[in-house]
């Protein structure tokens, strides 16, 4: 008897160390996807932008596996869009069964996606899964002659220790070069938020105003319509985008150094 018990859990044991999920910190799986930043990153190497980039600028999908597929599908449909960014909060809870169901779902794009840590992916052991599946959470790309900077803007994840957004990060990689005239940034938490820490809020707004050749800083977070501010109603937009919960994305234009924005229900 001791012998066919064995005999029926052992493939189970074995089963279990591969692929299921029994712990919500359980960190990675024999197949959870990986560095998948830099593999989008070097997709969008292969691309040649045209004289308009169109972006589709997606948020929020925490566990809506429905409408994050329904996103994917409209713009796969559509077309027209150089890439798409997920600008945070992919899962609820930071696990990784979610950051993998969200992550499977937008492979299914037919153009690369850049996904930004939002402060719901800090929970439990997310930090550790978004770094081994995603990358850094402060990182930069160029394409089509601009600098994208991504970055962490959830203060209250790092109990408003002065660290996010870490300033001495933006100052080192916020301007453009000799290749990227032209800067745009994403991260998840806006300025306006109470998520964002008061005592960085006057430092960071003046950083990007006070850059040549930023153009916006694009946010997500607050499960709103699109709305765009400007501090002291100078200077750059600060865009705050909508959410896939409410069937809602954002189209980004750049042309010629100019920048233009439109929500696209779906």
């Amino acid at each position: 008897m001791r012998r066919n018990i064995l005999t029926y859990l052992l493939p189970i044991f074995l089963y279990s160390c591969g692929t299921a999920e029994f712990s919500p910190n359980q960190k990675f799986d024999s197949d959870s996807p990986q560095n998948v930043n830099a593999r989008q990153i070097a997709r969008l190497g292969q691309k040649n932008p045209g004289a308009v980039i169109r972006i589709a600028v997606s948020s929020d999908t925490h566990t809506d596996y429905e409408d994050s597929r329904a996103f994917v599908n409209y713009v796969n449909a559509t077309g027209g869009f150089d890439f798409a960014v997920l600008n945070g909060d992919i899962t609820n809870f930071g696990l990784l069964t979610e950051f993998e169901g969200i992550e499977r779902i937008y492979e299914k794009l037919n153009i690369p996606f850049i996904t930004v840590l939002g402060n719901h992916d800090e929970n439990a052991e997310g930090n550790f899964v978004y770094l081994r599946m995603f990358g850094q959470p402060n990182f930069t790309f160029g394409y089509g002659g601009i600098k994208f900077v991504c970055h962490d803007t959830n203060s209250r994840e790092h109990h408003f220790d002065g660290t996010a957004p870490d300033l001495g990060w933006l100052r080192q990689n916020l301007s453009g070069d000799a290749d990227h005239q032209a800067v745009i940034a994403f991260s998840h938490v806006p300025p306006i938020d109470g998520d964002f820490d008061p005592n960085l809020r006057l430092s960071y707004e003046q950083l990007f105003n006070s850059t040549p050749g930023v153009l916006a800083s694009v946010h997500s977070h607050r499960h709103s319509a699109d709305s765009i501010y400007r501090a002291n109603a100078t200077g750059i937009p600060f865009i705050i985008t909508n959410t896939i919960l409410n069937r809602s994305f954002t189209v980004i234009e750049i042309s010629n150094g100019q920048l233009s924005t439109h929500p696209v229900t779906f």
